[in-house]
């Protein structure tokens, strides 16, 4: 049986699989032979590995009762063509009941997650202002606490979702795309996520120089997870591929902490 913490990392990497596998049909409906598999993954390891630790260390009651219904329902609706939507629903209902349950965990063993000033305010706000956003980004910050992982894609992309939902939520495409003299990129049929942040911080008449920083700094972290990505297939070490991803994904939150202080006018 995996330690419950290690396997709710796993869960968090199958969740966001799911949801990438979801999103990536091209009809509004989503087969269930292709769901099943990982489903039935995220199940298994939950019940095996998660719920009996987790009985004992519930700080509210229903919790457990919470997330067995949302798999439960994930799983059924895997038996049959179901419309996306539906599987939207249950990941992000899904989502900030493992975070809570990783909460419970961790104090159930006396782990105390340490924030930085900075990481407070952001996760306050992200709180306040989109709330699946902000599970996405404290189980990040789990993540680089607990500092077990083996891979940190998961992590990677928790912390670049974030990023982006909060540039969605600031700039919406139409917005974006109503403002004076914005002209779609080549190939492009919306707004990229760099005019998303120009339209943000012009909006609040951000001096140029600052601008400039933010959109280099986006760069810098598309490049950290292209980095990481081609990391995991480079290296044949595990152990060497772990500390490399490491200080790879401290880096990359480096800059996503210093993009969203900047969108959510934070720090």
């Amino acid at each position: 049986m995996a330690d419950a913490l290690d396997a709710l990392n796993q869960i968090g990497d199958l969740v966001s699989k799911l949801e990438k596998k979801v999103s990536a049909s091209r009809s509004k409906s989503v087969g269930g032979h292709t769901i099943q598999p990982l489903g039935g993954a995220i199940a298994r390891i939950y019940f095996d590995s998660i719920r009996p630790e987790l009985e004992l260390a519930q700080n509210r009651a229903g919790l457990i009762e919470e997330i067995d219904h949302v798999i439960q329902a994930i799983l059924q609706l895997a038996t049959g063509s179901r419309e996306q939507h539906a599987y939207i629903g249950q990941i992000n209902e899904l989502r900030p009941y493992l975070l809570e349950a990783t909460f419970d965990l961790m104090k159930s063993r006396g782990a105390r997650l340490v924030l930085s000033p900075l990481e407070r305010s952001i996760l306050a706000t992200l709180t306040k202002l989109l709330p699946a956003t902000a599970a996405s980004y404290e189980q990040a910050l789990r993540d680089i606490a607990h500092a077990r992982r083996v891979s940190w894609r998961g992590t990677a992309l928790e912390l670049r979702e974030a990023l982006r939902d909060v540039m969605d939520h600031l700039a919406p495409d139409d917005k974006v795309m109503g403002s004076p003299g914005f002209q779609l990129e080549q190939n492009r049929t919306g707004p990229t996520q760099k005019q998303k942040v120009r339209y943000v911080l012009r909006a609040r008449r951000t001096p140029t120089a600052a601008r400039n920083v933010a959109e280099a700094s986006l760069d810098t972290v598309d490049e950290a997870i292209a980095a990481l990505a081609r990391s995991t297939y480079e290296s044949g070490s595990a152990s060497t591929h772990a500390g490399a991803s490491g200080k790879q994904i401290r880096n990359l939150k480096h800059y996503v902490d210093a993009l969203l202080a900047e969108l959510l006018e934070v720090g």
